[in-house]
């Protein structure tokens, strides 16, 4: 169970009570707390989430724009107490936990993967997407220790040096072709004032 009330925003003073494993909060209608999408502007369609994960509750930054903030750090996802203050993006609104009742999830614990399909799409929620340092394919067929359990590259085609260069050239003609539409607009822009 966890207890929060409104601090600042536009519905400032309302108070929350949940027993659940995921709560929504942003401006989208469909959030569990639904911040005003015409005063709460700092605050996000889908802001953030607070989970119960193996049985503590955990606020999640789900992607916001302006960054979810929690006594005063900004944070990716952490563990929250009683006490605590969120705060949806730098000066929007803010909620404070008066109470937080640690309870065992009714999910299985994050450490084992679930016997049937994902709730989510992984594609979509950077939460689910697999962890890596890699940043290019060859790192990852060098490495496979970094590929998630199960998936293996096969063989990596080696870059040819006259694919690179036609690259470049036909990065440097889109270059130029833009250059030039961006002449022609202005163009038309100061004849159509003068």
């Amino acid at each position: 169970m966890i207890r929060f009330r409104q601090i600042k925003g536009a519905d400032i003073g309302r108070e929350f009570e949940f027993d659940q494993d995921l709560i929504r909060i942003g401006r989208m209608p469909d959030s569990d707390v639904n911040l005003d999408p015409e005063v709460d502007l700092d605050a996000s369609g889908r802001h953030a989430e607070i989970r119960n994960e193996d049985g503590r509750y955990l606020l999640i930054d789900t992607g916001s724009r302006n960054g979810t903030w929690l006594n005063g750090r900004r944070i990716k996802h952490v563990g929250l107490h009683s006490g605590d203050e969120i705060e949806l993006g730098r000066g929007g609104p803010k909620l404070s936990i008066a109470a937080v009742r640690n309870r065992p999830s009714s999910r299985e614990p994050t450490g084992r993967m679930p016997a049937g399909p994902a709730s989510r799409d992984p594609r979509f929620d950077p939460l689910a997407m697999p962890v890596t340092t890699a940043t290019r394919l060859e790192d990852l067929a060098a490495h496979p220790a970094l590929l998630p359990e199960g998936l293996r590259l096969s063989a990596v085609p080696q870059s040819d040096p006259r694919a690179r260069r036609r690259q470049r050239s036909s990065a440097v003609l889109w270059g130029a072709a833009g250059v030039v539409l961006l002449a022609a607009i202005a163009i038309v822009v100061v004849a159509s004032l003068q």
